[in-house]
């Protein structure tokens, strides 16, 4: 009987997106390595979901495969934002910081009204 542990889901979910990165970029594992100055074999091991990476180098992993931190250790479907949304969001960007607040305050309290709604069922 083997009593070595099985990955996370979420170490898996880092080793995936790495390799899809590194996949996209058209860099080999050896590349990636090299642009790191992470051992390749650490790195195989980040692929293979045998260890994920410590933070400090995730930010590394990050700008050497050209993606942001989120895209290394979120899934997919966490990731995802409407073009609906992300169009509202950037006109939120735009606004003075004292507006940005007040739409804040008010979007809490309307997150905060439905959910006790919801209980309240």
């Amino acid at each position: 009987m083997s009593t070595e542990q099985q990955p996370s889901k979420e170490t898996m979910t880092i080793a995936t997106n790495l390799k899809k990165a590194r996949e996209s970029r058209g860099l080999t594992q050896e590349q990636v390595s090299t642009l790191t100055g992470i051992p390749v074999a650490t790195y195989k091991n980040y692929e293979r979901g045998k260890q994920p990476p410590p933070g400090d180098r995730i930010g590394t992993l990050a700008r050497a495969l050209a993606v942001s931190a989120d895209d290394i250790v979120m899934e997919e479907s966490d990731r995802h934002v409407s073009d609906e949304l992300r169009a509202i969001f950037q006109r939120f960007d735009q606004l003075p910081d004292d507006m940005k607040k007040q739409i804040k305050l008010c979007i809490r309290g309307i997150l905060m009204s439905y959910e006790q709604e919801l209980l309240d069922r």
